[in-house]
C-alpha cells in the first residue's frame, strides 16, 4: 500500500530540480503544477454570436488580394524562387527552414506504450513533449533537451492517472543510457537516440472515500443542479479512478460554499492511498468554508468613458446583501451584456473587513465606440440578400446604443420593384429602470416581396426588456404601424395598435454551438385593426432540445418544434407578416421562404391562423472545423385557428455541412421537397452563418 504525498515528499524515487524521478511506481500529487497548485482546463462561457466588421473584412479582403497577386507573380517571374507562404501556411515551392542553432541537439524517439487501452496509448503519446514535437524544431541545446526529457515522468505520469492508473512504471533511456546518469552538460550525439518505454500497469478503481467539509445542500434546484456533487463528479466507490474527478469533486465542495456566503473556502490537504494489492484507491478530500461575509462596495477601473458609478450599479450587486458567488457571475454578464466592454473582471479583497463586508474591484477595458458590419444569405429558392449595419455602443456614458442597419433580399431580380427592402433604427439604453430592466425604442421601414404577397410597412415601437435571470429574458412593447398589403385576399390597406410580449429562454450549453439542454420562445400580442376596426391575439411557440450522444459531444441529436395561433378577426383583416406561413431556411427546407399556407380556390397561397412546424437534425463533427448535418423538417399552415393538420403536411429532408468558426458555423444545407407541389424547385440550397435552431 502506497500513500500518494506531494512532490518533494518521496519514499521511492528520487528528486531532481525540484521534479520527483520514481522508475517504480508513479506516485506524483495528482493534480499538481510545479507552482503547487491544481491545474484545470478553463471553461467556456456561453458568447452571443459576433458579426465580423466590416473594416475587418474589407482589410482581410485586400491582404488576400494581395497574398493572391503577390503568389501569381512569384509564380510567373523568372528565376524567381518558386515558394510562397500565405498566413504561415506553405502554399508551392520548396520551402527553406530557418537554420536551426549550432548548438541544437536534435534526436529520435521511440515511444512504447504496454496498454491494452487505445485511449491511454494515445493519452501518453500526447502528453510526451518529445514524441508531439518530435518532426520539430530540435532543443537548442543539450541541457534544454535533457531538462525536457526529465519533464516527460511528470507528463505521462499525469496522463496515465488521468485514465485510471497508478502502478505502472516509465523508463527513459538516451542513447542507451538511463536518463539520471547524465549531467547537464553531457556530451551527446547528433541526433540522440531516446527510448521511452511505459508500463501502464493496472487500472485502479476508488475504495473507500471520506468527504469532510460538506456545504449544507443547496435550497435552489437550479444552483444545486449547477453545482453538483462530489458523487455526481464521478467520486464513488468502485468507479474508475482518474484524476480528474478527484480534483472535480473537490470543486463541488468550494462551489457549494461559496453560493451560501462563504467567499474563500479554501480545499484540505488531499489523502490518496493506492493499494497495489487490490488495485483500489482510498481518497479523502475536504474543504474548510472560511468564515462569512457579505458584499461590501463595488470599485471601478478601467473605466474611459462610462460612468463608473452606473458601471457599479449595473453589477446589480447591493452591498450589505449575503455573499453568493453566483451574483458576482450574474454581475460580470449583465456588464459583458452592455457590448461596450472587451473585458470584465471582478476580483474579492483578500478577506473581509471587520464587519464582514467583502469589496469588489472590477477592472474594465472598454471597446472602440463604434462598429459596423455585414452580412450576406443566400439560397437558390430565395436569392441572395445583402445586410449593413452601424451602430455607436456609448452615447452619453451608460452604454446607450444607437444601431442603423438596412438589408436587401431578392438580389436575383431583375426588376427593382421585385427587391425586399428593409431599413431600421433602434435606441436601447440599458439599465434605464435598474440593472435588469432596458428601455427600448426602433423605427423601421419594410417592402416584402415574396410570391404569396407583397407589403410595404412603417412601423414604430418602444417597450423594456426585462432580464430575469441569465437564462430567461422578458419583452413588451407598444407597436403602432400602417401597412399596405397585397396577397391572394386582394390589395388592402391596413393601421394596426399592438402590445407584443414575449419570453425567451435558454438553457443550453452554448449560444453558438448548444450540445446539451433546451430553449424555448413564447410570444403573445394582442392587435386592434383601425380600419376593419378588429381584434386578435397573435400567440406563436417554440422549444428546440439539444441531447449529446457521445461523450466528446461531438455528435447531437437537435430537434424543435413550433406551433401558432390567431384568434378573433378573419386573415383578411390581417396584413400578411402577422399571417403564418411555413418554408424556408429555418422552417421546412426544400420549399421557398414563407411560400406554405393554405390555398384558395383559385390556386393562390395566403397566410393561415395557425402553424405547426418541426425539425429533426443530427449534427456530426467530423473534425474541430468539419461537421455534416442529416435533417428533415415538416410544416404547414392552416386556415383554422388551431392546426387541423386537415390539409397537406409539407417535408423537407437534406444534408448539411458545417465549417465551425468562432462567429458561428457557415452553414451549407442542400434539401429536397420530399411531397413538392406543381411548380416547386427540384432541390433548394441554403448558405448561411450560425446553425438553424
Amino acid at each position: 500500500m502506497e500513500t500518494l504525498t506531494p512532490p518533494g515528499i518521496r519514499g521511492n524515487g528520487e528528486q531532481r530540480g525540484g521534479l520527483i524521478v520514481s522508475r517504480t511506481d508513479l506516485s506524483a500529487r495528482i493534480g499538481q503544477t510545479p507552482d503547487g497548485l491544481a491545474w484545470r482546463p478553463s471553461s467556456r462561457g456561453q458568447t452571443a454570436a459576433g458579426a465580423a466588421t466590416l473594416g475587418q473584412r474589407i482589410r482581410a479582403a485586400a491582404i488576400l488580394a494581395a497574398g493572391i497577386v503577390a503568389c501569381a507573380a512569384t509564380a510567373l517571374t523568372p528565376g524567381a524562387a518558386k515558394a510562397f507562404d500565405l498566413f504561415g501556411i506553405h502554399l508551392f515551392g520548396d520551402k527553406t527552414d530557418e537554420p536551426d542553432s549550432p548548438d541544437a541537439q536534435p534526436y529520435t524517439i521511440e515511444l512504447e506504450v504496454h496498454s491494452d487501452e487505445s485511449a491511454v496509448v494515445e493519452g501518453v503519446r500526447s502528453a510526451s513533449r518529445l514524441w508531439s514535437d518530435r518532426d520539430g524544431k530540435p532543443p537548442p541545446s543539450t541541457p534544454a533537451f535533457l531538462a525536457k526529457a526529465t519533464g516527460e515522468y511528470a507528463a505521462i505520469v499525469g496522463a496515465l492517472r488521468q485514465f485510471g492508473h497508478y502502478g505502472g512504471s516509465i523508463t527513459i533511456a538516451v542513447n542507451g543510457k538511463p536518463l539520471e546518469s547524465y549531467q547537464p552538460d553531457a556530451r551527446l550525439p547528433h541526433p540522440v537516440k531516446v527510448r521511452i518505454v511505459v508500463d501502464a500497469g493496472p487500472a485502479f478503481v476508488f475504495g473507500r472515500i471520506r468527504i469532510d467539509g460538506r456545504p449544507p445542500p443547496l435550497a435552489d434546484l437550479r444552483a444545486r443542479t449547477e453545482t453538483g456533487s462530489p458523487e455526481e463528479a464521478g467520486l464513488r466507490a468502485g468507479a474508475l479512478a482518474r484524476s480528474d474527478i478527484i480534483l472535480k469533486a473537490e470543486e463541488t465542495l468550494l462551489a457549494g460554499w461559496r453560493r451560501q456566503g462563504h467567499p474563500k473556502p479554501t480545499a484540505r490537504q488531499r489523502l490518496i492511498v493506492a493499494d497495489h494489492g487490490t488495485h483500489m484507491l482510498d481518497v479523502t478530500i475536504g474543504a474548510d468554508p472560511g468564515p462569512q461575509a457579505v458584499f461590501g462596495e463595488v470599485h471601478v477601473n478601467g473605466t474611459t468613458k462610462m460612468d463608473r458609478e452606473y458601471v457599479a450599479r449595473q453589477t446589480g450587486i447591493v452591498a450589505g446583501t449575503p455573499w453568493d458567488q453566483d451574483k458576482v457571475e450574474e454581475a460580470k454578464q449583465r456588464l459583458r451584456e452592455l457590448q461596450v466592454f472587451s473585458s470584465v473582471v471582478m476580483k474579492a479583497d483578500a478577506a473581509p473587513k471587520p464587519d464582514g463586508a467583502l469589496d469588489l474591484t472590477t477592472t474594465v477595458a472598454e471597446r472602440p465606440l463604434h462598429v459596423y458590419g455585414a452580412d450576406a444569405s443566400f439560397s437558390t429558392l430565395d436569392g441572395l440578400g445583402l445586410g449593413g449595419f452601424w451602430q455607436h455602443r456609448n452615447l452619453f456614458g451608460h452604454a446607450e446604443q444607437v444601431r442603423l442597419e438596412a438589408q436587401v433580399d431578392g438580389i436575383e431580380s431583375k426588376s427593382l420593384q421585385d427587391y425586399s427592402y428593409f431599413t431600421g433604427a433602434t435606441l436601447l439604453m440599458p439599465g434605464y429602470f435598474g440593472p435588469d430592466t432596458d428601455l427600448i425604442a426602433k423605427i423601421i421601414g419594410q417592402r416584402q416581396v415574396l410570391d404569396p404577397y407583397s407589403e410595404n410597412t412603417i412601423r414604430a415601437q418602444s417597450g423594456v426588456v426585462e432580464h430575469f435571470s441569465r437564462t430567461l429574458t422578458g419583452t413588451l412593447l407598444f407597436n403602432g404601424e400602417i401597412d399596405h398589403a397585397s396577397d391572394g385576399f386582394g390589395n388592402r390597406d391596413l393601421m394596426l395598435v399592438s402590445l407584443p410580449a414575449s419570453l425567451a429562454y435558454d438553457g443550453s450549453d452554448n449560444k453558438l454551438e448548444p450540445t446539451a439542454g433546451w430553449r424555448a420562445t413564447l410570444s403573445l400580442e394582442p392587435v386592434y385593426e383601425a380600419q376593419f376596426g378588429t381584434g386578435n391575439l397573435i400567440s406563436k411557440g417554440m422549444i428546440s432540445d439539444y441531447v449529446a450522444l457521445d461523450a466528446g459531444r461531438r455528435t447531437v441529436l437537435a430537434g424543435r418544434l413550433a406551433l401558432g395561433s390567431i384568434v378573433g378577426a378573419p386573415a383578411d383583416e390581417l396584413p400578411p407578416d402577422r399571417l403564418f406561413f411555413a418554408g424556408g431556411g429555418q422552417s421546412v427546407r426544400g420549399f421557398a421562404y414563407r411560400s406554405l399556407g393554405p390555398v384558395l380556390a383559385d390556386g393562390a397561397v395566403v397566410g393561415g391562423r395557425s402553424l405547426f412546424e418541426s425539425s429533426l437534425e443530427l449534427r456530426m463533427k467530423l473534425t474541430d472545423s468539419i461537421g455534416v448535418v442529416p435533417f428533415v423538417d415538416a410544416g404547414s399552415a392552416y386556415r383554422g385557428s388551431l392546426p387541423d393538420f386537415s390539409g397537406r403536411l409539407n417535408v423537407g429532408a437534406g444534408l448539411g455541412l458545417r465549417y465551425y468558426t468562432g462567429l458561428g458555423a457557415i452553414r451549407l444545407d442542400v434539401a429536397l421537397p420530399v411531397n413538392p407541389r406543381p411548380g416547386d424547385a427540384r432541390f433548394g440550397l441554403y448558405l448561411g452563418l450560425g446553425e438553424s435552431f
